[in-house]
């Protein structure tokens, strides 16, 4: 018990000093599953971060060679208290950007802290 209380204190500093206010919004449906024009916010603090992953990016600079880097993911490091009000595909606004929740992971399954996936909502013609 001594080790959970000693991260969760870490990551409670940590929101404390750099963390940073997101808002997630909700649209909710009726019992037909069809939206009903009443929008949900929740107001979390968290900390941005950016994960890799292995995909990989290719871009081709000259005929005969290219230069490959690691694609990263973005996410979102919060309490499992905050997070256990959120749901995939909730959206939020972020540097300009909007993003959905792709997933909430509940860290060591402690119910202490989460880390949310976050993927970039594409606007049509981008």
């Amino acid at each position: 018990m001594h080790s959970s209380s000693f991260q969760l204190n870490k990551v409670r500093r940590l929101l404390r000093t750099t963390g940073q206010p997101f808002t997630f919004t909700r649209t909710g449906v009726d019992r037909f599953g069809e939206p009903n024009g009443v929008t949900e916010s929740f107001d979390i603090t968290g900390v941005y971060h950016e994960s890799p992953s292995n995909s990989m990016y290719s871009v081709q600079q000259k005929a005969d060679s290219a230069t490959v880097w690691p694609k990263s993911f973005p996410m979102m490091l919060c309490l499992w208290e905050d997070a256990k009000n959120l749901q995939p595909d909730d959206i939020a606004e972020i540097n300009g950007k909007t993003y959905k929740i792709g997933e909430i992971r509940n860290l060591e399954a402690a119910n202490l802290i989460a880390d949310v996936t976050l993927e970039e909502v594409q606007e049509i013609g981008q």
